[in-house]
């Protein structure tokens, strides 16, 4: 279930709401650019034809790519059969999807809802406005993509059914959280939030197989795609976001800044039970023994390891030190979230 207490008041752009915008100088050159740029950029607009395209399908290569499964060289892993082990990363790839699709559905779109609403001051900004609306057009175009992926990888590959998953992990973390606020305005902050961290985060979970050729071809595409939307994404929320947090009293803003930690932790967090279930799936034996191992393993509770996008999101916030989060040195390889020209 989705986190709705906004409501629909406010949808509306109105010129009251356009004159105090200007008044108030809402509204940054980089945001203004991103939201020009918008048309020559998104998926949607330059390549809604990509999920018809009969990309190259070669049965030997893997869905998912093997260099990142956590365990990869396992003996329990290793001693299964290639039938068994080609299962488990088919299994992978689709409950990446909808890992995926879970995140923007449950965690984007709700922040962005509160931003279209109004409820937070300079979310009526028209600016604000139009990149927070690009924003949710791309994600429904985002969630069609990795919907019928898993569809044609299900077809192809003859998965009939599916292990129940559990609901997303980030999203339960963020249900946890907001049973224990007592304050409607508290809720709206750490939807807020998560949402942020999720846009300016999901570039390392893309580029874990954008671009990889040892998987499906189409799968690369896809998250190739994607990506690049996503990394305009990380720049539009971070200039929403300070746009949002530069009217935010010191109650609002301490909320902020004892949400993003969690956030981070949440979003990043591997569900081993999700990987229980992929493994249980294909038969694999010790698979027990297996996800206990990489439960005693100090990196093996997190998917994502780079937070170079919401790294910068606090800087940009000029919270540096004041977040109780340890950022990781940035990759070489990191997509940034650099701003399109």
């Amino acid at each position: 279930m989705r986190y709705e207490e906004a409501g629909v008041s406010g949808v509306l752009t109105t010129w009251a709401a356009r004159g105090w915008a200007e008044e108030h100088g809402v509204g940054s050159d980089t945001l203004r650019r991103l939201v020009r740029a918008w048309p020559r950029r998104a998926a949607v607009t330059t390549r809604p034809e990509v999920m018809d395209e009969s990309a190259d399908y070669d049965p030997a290569l893997p869905d998912y790519p093997l260099h990142i499964v956590p365990f990869a060289e396992h003996p329990r892993f290793l001693a299964a059969g290639p039938d068994q082990r080609r299962q488990v990363l088919t299994g992978l790839w689709i409950g990446y999807n909808e890992r995926v699709i879970a995140t923007e559905h449950l965690i984007a779109e709700p922040a962005f809802d509160l931003v279209m609403c109004g409820v937070f001051p300079g979310g009526d900004a028209p600016l604000v406005r139009q990149s927070v609306q690009q924003a949710v057009v791309d994600e429904s175009f985002h969630t069609y993509m990795h919907m019928l992926a898993i569809a044609r990888t299900r077809e192809l590959r003859g998965v009939r059914t599916r292990p129940e998953q559990p609901p997303l992990v980030t999203y339960r973390r963020l249900c946890r959280l907001l049973a224990e606020m007592p304050e409607e305005w508290e809720r709206h902050v750490a939807v807020l939030v998560w949402g942020a961290v999720a846009e300016t985060c999901i570039n390392s979970l893309l580029a874990l197989l954008a671009r990889d050729d040892s998987i499906q071809p189409m799968h690369s595409l896809v998250t190739t795609l994607h990506l690049r939307d996503e990394t305009a994404h990380g720049s539009v929320v971070t200039e929403v976001v300070r746009e949002l947090y530069e009217r935010m009293n010191p109650a609002q803003r301490r909320t902020l800044v004892r949400c993003l930690p969690l956030a981070l932790e949440a979003f990043a967090a591997q569900d081993l039970s999700t990987l229980r279930l992929e493994l249980d799936g294909a038969g694999i034996r010790g698979a027990d023994e297996i996800v206990g191992d990489l439960r005693a393993m100090s990196s093996g509770g997190r998917l994502v390891r780079d937070f170079s996008g919401a790294q910068r999101m606090v800087e940009q916030l000029g919270l540096t030190g004041e977040v109780d989060f340890d950022f990781p040195e940035r990759p070489a390889w990191s997509p940034g979230a650099a701003t399109p020209r």
